[in-house]
């Protein structure tokens, strides 16, 4: 016995012209409202609005942004700003004292109070942070060796350097 397998499954139907329902559906809410307006409101806001609808109509009957519909965007971009969101940071060494001697290491000799405020030492302190120094010293390496999650410096291709994690999995 042989069967047929549907080919084109994720392909919505054809209803109404070269349309799917769903296009048809978008572009006559916009032509409707556009009419009700057109017995509302005076003919040149009328115009503005009218123009307004319409893009509104084309971008979700036919706009897609990485193979997605207009309207599922607008939907998850909506769902993500009403959301909550929960940010959890969990240091590598959480018994680790956060005072200026065991920082020093990372820091070097800029980290100080009146430098982090005035901002002059912060722009080194990131790149330190990012890219390690010869300033680092054994400590610092063996900390970042002791952990699973190995740290490499690689150069991009604009010549930067930057620290990533690389992750052995056992």
């Amino acid at each position: 016995m042989q069967f047929q397998v549907p080919q084109f499954i994720e392909t919505e139907d054809k209803i109404v012209g070269p349309l799917t329902l769903r296009q048809f559906l978008y572009l006559g809410a916009a032509a409707g409202l556009s009419v009700i307006l057109y017995f509302t409101v005076q003919l040149w806001l009328w115009f503005f609005f009218s123009l307004f609808l319409a893009a509104i109509g084309v971008a979700l009957a036919f706009v897609k942004v990485n193979g997605q519909p207009m309207a599922k965007i607008i939907i998850a971009a909506a769902n993500f700003e009403w959301q909550p969101k929960i940010f959890v940071w969990q240091p590598e060494h959480p018994s680790l004292p956060k005072n200026e001697s065991t920082l020093k290491p990372f820091f070097g000799e800029g980290l100080s109070l009146e430098n982090i405020i005035a901002g002059l030492s912060l722009k080194k302190a990131h790149e330190r942070v990012l890219t390690g120094t010869k300033a680092s010293t054994d400590k610092g390496r063996r900390l970042f060796h002791e952990a699973r999650e190995r740290y490499e410096i690689v150069r991009q291709l604009s010549g930067a350097r930057r620290a990533v994690r690389r992750v052995d999995y056992r």
